[in-house]
């Protein structure tokens, strides 16, 4: 594979510019793939609700027992349905 290395001439304002627009563009794409993946999630780990929440895992677990946050589990593993979760984080909010 051979690249082609061009030099010209470009003000610091043009070339800055070009870089504010790769970034931009490599932002916007990590947030779209961002979005859909959690777009299309129906429940969160334990650790993806306690960062949402901004709780640590005793806490999840102690709001498990009061029934504040109904936690379910699929073989060994904790989920939080993402509704509940959610509707939490507009409460706190």
């Amino acid at each position: 594979m051979s690249s082609i290395l061009q030099i010209s001439q470009i003000s610091l304002d043009e070339f800055m510019g070009m870089i504010d627009e790769k970034i931009s563009q490599a932002l916007e794409k990590i947030s779209n793939s961002k979005n859909t993946d959690e777009t299309k999630k129906d429940f969160y780990t334990r650790h993806e609700t306690a960062k949402l929440l901004g709780v640590s895992y005793t806490t999840l677990f102690l709001w498990n027992n009061k029934g504040i946050l109904t936690a379910n589990k699929i073989g060994n593993r904790v989920y939080y349905s993402k509704n509940e979760v959610l509707s939490k984080l507009k409460i706190s909010l």
